[in-house]
């Protein structure tokens, strides 16, 4: 009985003991629970960080970004390679067709001037005289026209340098050297010259008060040459333009190559996030548990 007794205390004391362990482990869990939650809320917030800063350095090294300064150097060799690097396959293709287009007309003006200036100087060369010219020179005994031994010699280099002496004593302008870009221009552009044409009177006057001088005298071939060699002129005018024009298309594709390359940067988005949800067990139990989610738009 009394073995029985023993028995009784000791599994009396051992409940008691429990219940005291478990009102001291119930004491522990409402006093330091939510200290615990809060620091691992606290440890969790700082792997959230740290997940963030980590996340946001790999996108920075992303493979599928593209370098604005690669984009401006492709545009500014070929319009149009920059816009098509940055994937808007529109504006290049109008960038590079633009370029062809411009490289285009340059070469059409260019060929129609170089057509134009061996037709104004083929016609020049069969009806102007350097001959005739010079003995104008002589016959209207302008000064200094004893300088011209032999105004028909066919010695035209030694002729023009005679013809040179008595023109800068009496004119502003003197007869450059046979073929010379300035000779093709010159004898259809300034007065003293006239005479030299073949449908041109060759005793037309020095004299400013004769209704024959030469200051005001015209022929028709003097004005078509004048005309054709400004055609020419045209022609040459709008084959710089194009490239004027050539040139800005590479600086501003360039520039927008930058742009673009830019903006498809900015599209390409990588949005990181992390967040804590309370969740319930299936005894009712609240758990602290961590989402992530990653989003990538383009």
């Amino acid at each position: 009985m009394n073995k029985i007794k023993e028995i009784s205390l000791v599994i009396f004391l051992f409940a008691f003991s429990g219940l005291g362990f478990s009102q001291s482990e119930s004491n522990f869990t409402r006093s330091d629970l939510k200290e615990k939650i809060i620091n691992q809320e606290s440890g969790l917030q700082s792997n959230s960080n740290l997940f963030k800063k980590n996340l946001s350095s790999i996108n920075k090294e992303d493979p599928r970004e593209k370098s604005p300064v690669l984009g401006a150097v492709l545009s500014g060799v070929i319009p149009g390679t920059g816009e098509f690097y940055g994937k808007n396959y529109l504006k290049a293709a109008i960038f590079f067709a633009l370029e062809v287009g411009l490289w285009t007309a340059y070469a059409v003006y260019e060929n129609k001037g170089d057509d134009q200036t061996d037709y104004y100087r083929g016609f020049a060369d069969k009806n102007w005289s350097i001959n005739k010219y010079a003995q104008w020179l002589v016959d209207q005994q302008f000064t200094g026209f004893g300088s011209i031994t032999d105004p028909q010699t066919s010695d035209h280099n030694r002729l023009r340098r005679e013809v040179n002496i008595v023109e800068a004593q009496n004119f502003s302008h003197q007869l450059p050297p046979y073929g010379d870009q300035q000779y093709y221009e010159l004898i259809g552009k300034y007065q003293n010259f006239v005479v030299g044409w073949t449908d041109a009177d060759p005793t037309i006057s020095k004299n400013s008060a004769s209704p024959n001088y030469y200051g005001t005298y015209s022929t028709t071939m003097f004005k078509n040459y004048a005309v054709d060699r400004q055609t020419a002129n045209d022609y040459y005018n709008k084959a710089n333009a194009s490239i004027a024009v050539v040139i800005l298309n590479h600086l501003v594709s360039a520039a927008d190559a930058a742009w673009t390359v830019s903006m498809f940067n900015k599209d390409l988005k990588v949005k990181t996030g992390m967040n804590f949800r309370d969740v319930y067990g299936f005894y009712g139990e609240k758990k602290l548990i961590p989402f992530a989610n990653v989003n990538v738009t383009f």
